[in-house]
């Protein structure tokens, strides 16, 4: 299955993926921002946050 991943050294901390996909991307409680655990997720609203991502940080892995 693939997960999306967010590279927190890459991250600009925009937001971008809260407002595009929130019910997959959250803000942890240090702040950073942290991936659901789903069992499918929804590979077209993914796809749309990977390409308006300021910081180039969130890629899919193979899990």
């Amino acid at each position: 299955m693939k997960r999306p991943v967010v590279d927190m050294a890459d991250c600009v901390d925009c937001d971008t993926c809260l407002e595009l996909c929130p019910e997959v991307f959250r803000r942890n409680d240090l702040g950073g921002i942290q991936v659901a655990d789903l069992s499918q997720y929804p590979e077209e609203q993914i796809e749309e946050v990977i390409k308006n991502c300021p910081g180039d940080c969130i890629h899919w892995e193979q899990g």
